[in-house]
């Protein structure tokens, strides 16, 4: 018979479904982000 002495035996230490999705759709979101900065930069200075 098992005795359970630690805490981290018995719990679930699994990520959650929310951060799963966070790690997936940051890059991408980022990547995003970097790209729109860029544009407005190249339309600033087209403007001038």
């Amino acid at each position: 018979m098992k005795y359970y002495d630690n805490l981290g035996d018995y719990t679930d230490t699994r990520p959650s479904k929310l951060m799963e999705f966070t790690k997936r759709v940051m890059p991408a979101v980022i990547f995003l982000g970097a790209m729109a900065l860029m544009f407005m930069a190249v339309g600033a200075l087209e403007v001038l």
